[in-house]
């Protein structure tokens, strides 16, 4: 059996942060050796130490390395309250914090997959609940091997951008902003008004397309092809000669022909005016004007042809007669 010898070690220098350790038994004395030693987690084991009396109330625990398993506790005068839980497994389970977390630093690295956020609203630029010295701020979001794009407040505009990975920002159109918009396309404005008053200005040969062939309300704008299918019917005003004269006819004692033909063709109205009739064309019979109530018109293949009623006009039409029609016809 080893024994310790009291007498040869009862008076150890005294030094603070240390415990008496005892040794292997000695093969000369075969007495336990004792030797001061820093204070350890190994010398704890599975039991627990108490730092709330005396001097170690107000020090602290310096290792390279300290092993948790559970939580670590806050005390107060109100008794211990869990701060932190631990996970149990090892690189699995959470770290809980039970509590808020400020960190008082430069930098915070969160190196993890998936963050979520229960906080609807993020705050940027600020310390605590105190706003800072306005700059730009906002959020970018990381392309390897390309440039980064980003949602900034740009602070000298004082306005929202975006950087879609071009590298250069773009301002985010606002209701009462003023923008230069460039090569966009812009949808979804069917049913859409502009302000009273509001106008649309091109500068140098700037042009709206992709206005429909025909205007659907009034008011509505035109386009080209309207407008110019509408001047070209208008300014159709040509003069046509009868080369036939056909439909045997008598008036009195006179016989002749009722019908005259022309190698012409009528001008279609385009769409929204008034059908070609013969109040677009004014006929002359050997200089003199054949009246518009005794007439009546007609398209029969490639020929126009004029037909007079001859009680109506009083006389019939002679193969010697010249007709000439003047109005709107195909050139």
């Amino acid at each position: 059996m080893a024994y310790i010898d009291l007498v040869r070690q009862a008076q150890p220098q005294q030094r603070k942060q240390e415990v008496l350790v005892s040794t292997e038994v000695t093969q000369s004395s075969g007495l336990f050796e004792w030797e001061q030693k820093p204070m350890t987690p190994e010398f704890i084991g599975s039991g627990s130490l108490d730092l709330s009396q005396g001097e170690l109330t107000t020090g602290n625990i310096s290792a390279s390395n300290i092993s948790l398993l559970g939580g670590l506790y806050a005390s107060s005068s109100l008794g211990n309250s869990l701060a932190i839980t631990f996970p149990l497994g090892y690189m699995s389970g959470s770290v809980k914090v039970h509590g808020d977390l400020i960190v008082e630093g430069s930098s915070s690295f969160n190196n993890v997959e998936t963050m979520t956020i229960e906080d609807p609203i993020l705050d940027l630029n600020f310390s605590g609940s105190t706003a800072l010295t306005a700059t730009d701020a906002g959020l970018r979001v990381g392309r390897s091997g390309g440039t980064n794009a980003q949602l900034v407040w740009d602070n000298s505009e004082t306005r929202w951008a975006i950087d879609n990975a071009a590298g250069s920002n773009i301002n985010i159109v606002g209701v009462s902003t003023t923008d230069t918009l460039t090569n966009k396309t812009i949808t979804g404005l069917a049913t859409s008004t502009m302000a009273s008053a509001a106008n649309i200005t091109f500068s140098g040969d700037g042009e709206v397309l992709g206005l429909p062939n025909s205007p659907s309300v009034n008011g509505a704008a035109t386009s080209k092809y309207y407008v110019d299918e509408r001047a070209s019917y208008l300014r159709k005003q040509y003069v046509k000669k009868a080369v036939s004269y056909s439909g045997s006819a008598t008036f009195g004692d006179f016989a002749g022909y009722k019908t005259g033909s022309f190698n012409a063709t009528t001008a279609s109205a385009p769409t929204g005016l008034s059908a070609t009739n013969e109040n677009d064309f004014i006929f002359f019979l050997n200089g003199q004007y054949m009246e518009h109530d005794a007439l009546t018109i007609k398209q029969s293949g490639s020929l126009f042809q004029v037909q007079v009623d001859t009680d109506s006009i009083g006389y019939v039409l002679e193969a010697s007669d010249e007709i000439l029609a003047w109005g709107k016809f195909d050139a």
